[in-house]
């Protein structure tokens, strides 16, 4: 490993090292325009050689070893339920026979995936989202020097086909249609499944992801503060399979403050569990929501149909479980509370994220502006 500067002020960098056959091997660059980034790239490439990248990809494989591969390392790096949906659109809307399957990395040219997207677009309404994985592996493939250039970098992306519009279907409750729905779901299931209306209950007024609920224990809350430790999450391998995991994002860790009345609905949801326990002869394992046989972790796709069960009965529109979450965030902005505090409590690593909530405003708080800066300035 070297790094030199040139007489032009610039630097360059070369790292040797031996790959998974003992093959000595180089690899450089020139021209790097400071110290700073030539000691970047030096890093970087050694991170590369310590995955094993440079052994993974070479320049006669398809997109389907080079989807591989990138998956493989990709499945290090986020939870379950990401790769997941990478891996699903891959096979789905990349890897078919009309576009990329078994084509050689060094054929895919600009002309060949500007077709591929234009189509797309009047496909997909997330296209750009979802093409993710594609601009990555094209990325790597052109980092490790096995093709010249990224054909990604000579495209255009057309506007996507407009998002439907589902009349029974909304993202977040406003208010009144919070309240029905939480009314319906304890008249529903206070007597016999108490533990759906505590666990919507929950939903609606912490904000927190549903995954984050349902790995709750009841160590991780204090009833005495209304506070709530949140340090793990359900989700679902790329089998299937429920498992335990990290919260989505770094600032997914952390203690979120809960009201009063959702504390005693908890309060009361554990005196009932107590007891089922008791009298099944059962041991508690101390998770909140559980299966039926009160010792495992909840199904993560349960919760979907008490939720259709009770908009149905309350003939209000039908919602998806993470909109719940949406649905604390608005009421939260519509409220007041401080930008950093619903940052803090919704686990948002980005503020730009939680600022998005404040961009699409209710009609409600629309009707209110002009009165916010009369009232203000009163003259």
């Amino acid at each position: 490993m070297s790094i030199k500067k040139q007489s032009d002020g610039t630097y360059n960098v070369r790292v040797t090292f031996s790959d998974n056959l003992g093959k000595r091997r180089e690899k450089n660059k020139k021209g790097i325009k400071s110290l700073t980034l030539a000691k970047k790239w030096e890093r970087d490439t050694l991170n590369k050689v310590d995955d094993g990248e440079f052994d993974k990809f070479n320049s006669n494989m398809t997109l389907n070893d080079a989807f591989k591969s990138w998956l493989d390392i990709y499945s290090k790096k986020v939870l379950p339920s990401t790769y997941r949906k990478a891996e699903n659109f891959i096979n789905v809307h990349i890897l078919t026979s009309k576009w990329f399957d078994q084509v050689k990395v060094d054929k895919i040219t600009s002309i060949m995936l500007q077709s591929y997207i234009n189509e797309l677009s009047t496909l997909n309404v997330n296209y750009r989202k979802n093409l993710y994985p594609f601009k990555q592996v094209m990325s790597t493939l052109v980092s490790l020097e096995v093709i010249k250039n990224n054909p990604f970098d000579k495209v255009t992306f057309p506007k996507a086909k407009p998002a439907p519009v589902f009349m029974d279907r909304v993202d977040y409750y406003k208010k009144d249609q919070l309240k029905l729905f939480l009314d319906t779901a304890e008249r529903l299931y206070a007597d016999k499944k108490y533990h759906v209306y505590a666990l919507f209950r929950l939903l609606a007024f912490s904000g927190m992801r549903k995954g984050e609920a349902l790995a709750l224990k009841w160590k991780d809350i204090d009833f005495n503060e209304y506070n709530i430790d949140i340090n793990k999450a359900l989700s679902v391998d790329k089998n299937g399979k429920t498992i335990l995991s990290t919260p989505k994002t770094k600032a997914g860790n952390r203690v979120v403050k809960l009201d009063k009345t959702t504390i005693d609905v908890l309060k009361h949801y554990q005196a009932i569990q107590s007891t089922s326990i008791l009298k099944s002869g059962l041991k508690s394992k101390g998770l909140i929501f559980t299966g039926n046989d009160l010792q495992s972790y909840m199904k993560i796709q349960k919760p979907r149909k008490w939720c259709e069960v009770i908009t149905k009965t309350a003939d209000l529109p039908r919602i998806k479980i993470h909109g719940f979450r949406h649905t604390y965030a608005t009421l939260s902005a519509q409220a007041g509370m401080n930008i950093k505090q619903l940052q803090y409590q919704l686990g948002h690593d980005d503020v730009q994220t939680t600022l998005a909530i404040y961009t699409a405003i209710t009609e409600e708080m629309k009707s209110t502006t002009a009165d916010i800066f009369t009232s203000l300035v009163n003259f």
